[in-house]
């Protein structure tokens, strides 16, 4: 994962506070990746759970979001339906991440130690 990360950024500094507030998830919708909790793909749509239990749909596929969210170091893909913002993380029990709001996802074994080295418990 951070081989991609490194690829598509083209040597830009990760370290670096992200210069943009909001990031285009779609159409004409813009939302602040502080305000995400999950987002979860179905086939070329993706539905972006927020913080104040509010959830959207976008036409826009989770790869694309997934390219569009490397420079905030919280949002991390979990599995290959779910990206989540580890500032939201409860605890993980077994191969099931819990959230706010009662929002839980799988995370795949092969994404769980990206996953446990983002929020610090390896």
């Amino acid at each position: 994962m951070k081989a991609i990360r490194k690829k598509i950024t083209k040597d830009y500094n990760l370290e670096m506070e992200s210069p943009f507030t909001e990031v285009h998830v779609g159409s004409r919708t813009h939302i602040q990746p502080s305000d995400i909790v999950l987002v979860s793909a179905d086939i070329s749509y993706s539905f972006i759970y927020l913080s104040n239990g509010k959830k959207i749909i976008v036409s826009t596929n989770i790869q694309k979001l997934e390219e569009r969210f490397l420079t905030f170091q919280s949002m991390v893909r979990v599995h290959r339906r779910f990206m989540i913002n580890t500032d939201y993380f409860l605890n993980l029990e077994g191969n099931t991440v819990k959230l706010i709001n009662n929002i839980e996802c799988v995370v795949s074994r092969r994404k769980r130690l990206n996953l446990l080295d983002q929020i610090h418990l390896s």
